[in-house]
């Protein structure tokens, strides 16, 4: 017998950070209904890993705390591979980087259902990305629009 469980929408990704959070001390500035929306497709465990990887972050740093900054470093290393700040990129390179992920962040602003930017970085990843740009989805959607493909 096969029990299947679903990715859960943004109301049970809040209760499922808020049970992982229990024994964590959280900043004033972390915001767990931010975080709920910004982690669309995220299992428990992902949310379980997402916190962890924050508190190990503020514990390498000799914080008593769990900042937003850590938060979402590690939702960068989870989701789309750690940064690579030590990788020499060219000024040329850096710059052409700079403009394309400006037009992602333009399209994001000016296409329907994509949401606000959330982060937008030219520090090259792990994952071989020269940069990225990260919205804020307002709501979970079970079928996709055609700014949310562009998006991709």
């Amino acid at each position: 017998r096969q029990v299947t469980v679903g990715r859960p929408d943004v109301r049970g990704r809040e209760e499922i950070l808020r049970v992982h959070a229990r024994g964590k001390t959280l900043g004033d500035d972390v915001d767990l209904s931010k975080i709920a929306h910004t982690t669309i497709g995220f299992t428990g465990a992902d949310l379980e890993n997402l916190l962890n990887e924050a508190a190990i972050a503020c514990a390498k740093d000799g914080r008593s705390f769990i900042s937003q900054e850590d938060v979402d470093k590690s939702f960068i290393k989870l989701g789309i591979g750690k940064e690579k700040k030590s990788r020499i990129v060219s000024e040329h390179d850096r710059k052409i980087t700079a403009y394309h992920e400006a037009g992602h962040a333009i399209l994001f602003h000016v296409l329907p259902d994509v949401g606000p930017v959330h982060i937008v970085s030219i520090i090259p990843t792990g994952s071989g990305a020269g940069g990225y740009t990260m919205p804020i989805s307002e709501k979970d959607d079970m079928y996709l629009t055609k700014g949310k493909m562009l998006q991709d």
